[in-house]
């Protein structure tokens, strides 16, 4: 079943240039035929691998027994990176040197914060077990290990502009922690440029790739229960997220988005009082930090997260959930793109056992 994040219009005069500026296409020759591949390769159907009524559960230790190799097991030693936490990307299509640099950036700011290695999958585990997030593309990354992560990234015309944006969530997580393995992101390719041309691409990526990593979609998996309250005004547990927003001005509970679809509200940080934090659902014109806010989310999530944020400024006494009121709140307008706006978040269909 497949699963999109949709965009919103946009405010302002942004609504009015918004088709024309997709219909833009670029002139370089060695773009356009990547591009030119890319469509050929999208005739193909890219149809995610459909949730199951369980979660599929796949044993590493038990894979690897089978291949009668004992020395490689998964763990969670230091290896050649020095034990730092590596995304790795799988480009599924063609893409070009500018949405490379583009998602390779993106996986930086996020290896900023998450420090940590975590348990490796070895390859003797990973082939022919995992399976990719596409159906009838080969197992995942069976060319090497999982080390830490590792996100199928498929880039293809949709519906053309201003519709469908894309997709992105978990698909395995460990069972050691309940944390990501393999994850994918799926965007349409008509849209890509007008994102590149308000200076937003890049923070679309990281905004997605938060989600594949498990922010408002691993929350509450296993026994975290890190989102609590009523719908109609949720908010985050988690202690060292509370003590950022606490540190940054916020009073009470830190806020979760309200209103809005599936996935938009109880898979955000609230807009109407964190503005311009990137893991709000409304992705603002102009700077969009990964704040210390996040940063503890990830910690709470259960990373190795450092305790570091981009520059972001919250005014003091913004007021958060009061859970001896639970008042519930409205968002506002901001000008930029809605990217939650009825979207639906990928969850995990399988899990394997790490340790």
């Amino acid at each position: 079943m497949k699963k999109f994040l949709k965009k919103s219009k946009l405010t302002g005069l942004f609504t009015a240039a918004m088709s024309a500026a997709l219909l833009i296409s670029c002139s370089e020759d060695a773009v356009d035929s990547v591009q030119s591949d890319m469509d050929t390769t999208a005739k193909q159907e890219f149809e995610l691998l459909a949730p199951q009524d369980g979660m599929i559960r796949i044993d590493a230790k038990s894979n690897i027994a089978k291949s009668n190799i004992s020395k490689k097991k998964a763990t969670d030693a230091a290896g050649v990176d020095r034990g730092r936490f590596n995304i790795s990307i799988n480009y599924l299509v063609p893409v070009t040197d500018r949405q490379r640099e583009v998602f390779e950036s993106a996986a930086a700011r996020w290896e900023r914060i998450i420090i940590k290695d975590e348990s490796s999958i070895p390859e003797e585990a990973v082939a022919g077990a995992i399976p990719s997030a596409f159906v009838g593309f080969p197992a995942l990354n069976a060319d090497g290990p999982v080390d830490d992560v590792v996100i199928e990234v498929v880039l293809v015309p949709i519906d053309g502009p201003g519709a469908v944006l894309g997709s992105a969530g978990p698909r395995f997580i460990r069972t050691s922690n309940g944390l990501t393995i393999s994850g994918v992101m799926q965007f349409d390719t008509a849209d890509l440029q007008f994102l590149d041309d308000l200076g937003l691409f890049e923070n679309v990526i990281v905004h997605e790739m938060g989600h594949v990593l498990g922010v408002g979609t691993l929350w509450n998996v296993g026994d975290k229960m890190l989102s609590q309250g009523p719908a109609s005004n949720p908010y985050f547990t988690g202690k060292k997220a509370n003590v950022f927003w606490n540190a940054e001005g916020g009073e009470f509970e830190l806020p979760i988005e309200n209103i809005g679809g599936p996935g938009t509200a109880g898979g955000h940080w609230r807009e109407s009082l964190l503005g311009n934090e990137l893991m709000t659902g409304f992705i603002n014109l102009g700077e969009n930090p990964l704040s210390r806010i996040t940063a503890g989310s990830m910690k709470d999530l259960g990373y190795g997260a450092a305790s570091v944020g981009e520059q972001y400024d919250l005014a003091k006494g913004t007021p958060g959930v009061d859970i001896s009121e639970l008042d519930a709140m409205n968002a506002n307008g901001s000008q930029g793109i809605n990217i939650a706006e009825h979207e639906v978040l990928l969850q995990p269909i399988g899990e394997v056992v790490d340790k």
